[in-house]
């Protein structure tokens, strides 16, 4: 990726480095997501990081993923672990769904699947918010130079969690505890980045508060890769997903 800045090839390589396996870059339109890292397991000779074409500052979206790498790589490898869905947490995203509203026919027969949908949005949310927070921090601090695509790129991703506030099926809604994260994420880049109008969308829809406790329960943990299990458990237990999910021993042949 001849593109990319030096600092950002520096990320790269220290990955590479920790984990004893390159990094080959992977364009995909297709992808969901700005970028992800795919970790090099069962047999994989190379990590694969895909990424979508023309989405914005690569740079930050390389650097953030490679930041979730380092962390990983950085333990032991008696201490990683993988995140695995127990199959909980659909009845649970469904019971949280139906607390407290009045609900018709319709809505009630539609609500199985919504459920399914936010389960798996909270279980992807929990799993990088903590730690990508973590990344955040450690770029913004460790390499002042990418802190303009820092920026650019904590916006796009504040902008497409702005739809999650409209997100409706019928008359069902994300659940306020749940909304939580992203608000949290939201209080934190204002904090990182010395502004204030990231959060501005989450208090005018009165769901700052589960925020708020994320944020403080992030800020008084340890700042160390072997904790950041720990911080992913105490946000689920906040939000009462910790049901929801458990950590499997990570082994290269999974």
């Amino acid at each position: 990726m001849k593109n990319l800045r030096p600092e950002t090839l520096g990320i790269v390589e220290a990955v590479e480095h920790l984990s004893g396996c390159p990094v080959v870059f992977v364009p995909d339109s297709a992808l969901e997501v700005q970028a992800t890292l795919q970790k090099a397991r069962n047999g994989a000779k190379a990590h694969q990081l895909r990424y979508r074409p023309n989405s914005g500052p690569l740079d930050y979206w390389v650097a953030y993923q490679c930041g979730f790498a380092q962390r990983f790589y950085k333990l032991p490898p008696d201490q990683r672990f993988d995140f695995v869905d127990t199959g909980e947490g659909s009845e649970g995203a469904l019971a949280m769904l139906l607390a407290g509203h009045p609900v018709d026919a319709s809505d009630r027969e539609r609500a199985p699947m919504f459920a399914r949908q936010i389960e798996q949005w909270a279980l992807m949310t929990l799993l990088s918010y903590p730690v990508g927070m973590r990344v955040d921090q450690w770029l913004f601090e460790v390499f002042p130079s990418l802190r303009d695509l820092q920026a650019e790129g904590m916006a796009f991703i504040h902008a497409e969690n702005l739809r999650l506030l409209s997100l409706a099926m019928g008359r069902l809604t994300v659940p306020v505890p749940l909304m939580g994260m992203p608000a949290a994420y939201a209080l934190f880049s204002d904090q990182l980045l010395g502004v204030s109008q990231h959060a501005i969308p989450y208090r005018g829809a009165g769901v700052t508060e589960v925020g708020v406790a994320l944020l403080e329960t992030f800020n008084q943990s340890p700042n160390q890769p072997a904790d950041d299990r720990a911080l992913i458990d105490a946000w689920a237990q906040k939000l009462g997903i910790a049901s929801w999910y458990k950590w499997r021993p990570y082994r290269m042949l999974a």
